[in-house]
């Protein structure tokens, strides 16, 4: 391997990488929204409908 291949083979490892911690961020971001909303949800509707019961 010479050094060009060497960098370039280096360069595409850190850029799988990258995108693979950013596709985990992603994800994570959107899981803890929907925790938010889920949390937001039952803040809001749960003492009305533990009323009915």
């Amino acid at each position: 391997m010479t050094t060009s291949s060497l960098t370039r083979s280096s360069s595409s490892v850190r850029a799988a990488i990258l995108s693979v911690l950013g596709s985990m961020v992603a994800i994570g971001v959107i899981a803890i929204g929907l925790l938010v909303v889920a949390v937001a949800a039952l803040l809001v509707f749960g003492p009305a409908l533990l009323a009915r019961f």
